[in-house]
């Protein structure tokens, strides 16, 4: 029987084989324009290309056990505005530290005000853009500066690259990249919500799904009924 069965299993691997799935080529493309580099991918299911843009230098140089720290263009709303990103942190990286995380991220355009930039947890990423109130100054003087400078202020127990002192980057042909970013179709953000919020959201839905009940919020107070007359 063992005889018989080996040729049998001979002729059925090949079949197998060819069983298994193909893997699909994702389309990527990289357009350098001045000091900036536009990086596209295209979805194989639905044609639509998404495309980032950020400065050629990075703010922190990635290694293999921690990602870098990267000056970006996103879309917020109908606006181009600068970014702070750190970029596809691992797991155990974001929850090693992000449940203690407030970080705010300044940047400053040439001679003008400096402008916070409050950071969020967005998937696998940590971004930092201006808040609704600085988002038209921002995406002003990012048109028109030179250059920038970057400073990363961290609180608690940070699994991010650190930035104590600003680091500078200089801006070449930046409306050029703009023009071209927006004709391309730039991947537009989540809206922001805190560091805090997201965490506590992740929990609940991690509780929830093992069947144990989320972090609810407190019971408003029960009113005293009048007193009796």
């Amino acid at each position: 029987m063992r005889i018989l069965a080996l040729p049998l299993v001979l002729l059925l691997a090949p079949v197998v084989a060819l069983a298994q799935p193909r893997k699909v080529e994702i389309a990527r493309t990289e357009q350098p324009v001045g000091s900036w580099l536009l990086s596209c991918t295209a979805d194989p299911m639905t044609d639509a290309q998404v495309c980032r843009m950020r400065h050629k230098a990075w703010a922190v140089v990635p290694q293999s056990a921690r990602a870098g720290l990267a000056f970006e263009v996103v879309a917020k709303g109908d606006q181009l505005v600068p970014a702070i990103t750190s970029r596809d942190i691992s797991l155990s990286t974001a929850w090693g530290g992000l449940v203690t995380l407030t970080a705010t991220a300044q940047i400053r355009f040439d001679s003008n005000p400096l402008i916070d930039l409050p950071c969020s947890l967005e998937g696998a990423s940590v971004i930092c853009v201006p808040s609704k109130a600085d988002t038209q100054a921002a995406a002003d003087q990012l048109v028109k500066a030179r250059a920038v400078l970057i400073r990363l202020r961290p609180l608690g127990n940070l699994p991010l690259p650190l930035l104590d002192d600003p680091v500078a980057l200089d801006f070449d042909r930046t409306a050029e990249a703009l023009t071209r970013y927006r004709v391309a179709g730039p991947a537009v953000e989540p809206p922001t919500t805190s560091l805090t919020q997201d965490v506590k959201g992740t929990v609940d839905r991690l509780l929830r799904r093992v069947g144990l009940p989320g972090i609810e919020p407190p019971p408003p107070p029960v009113a005293s009924p009048p007193p009796a007359k």
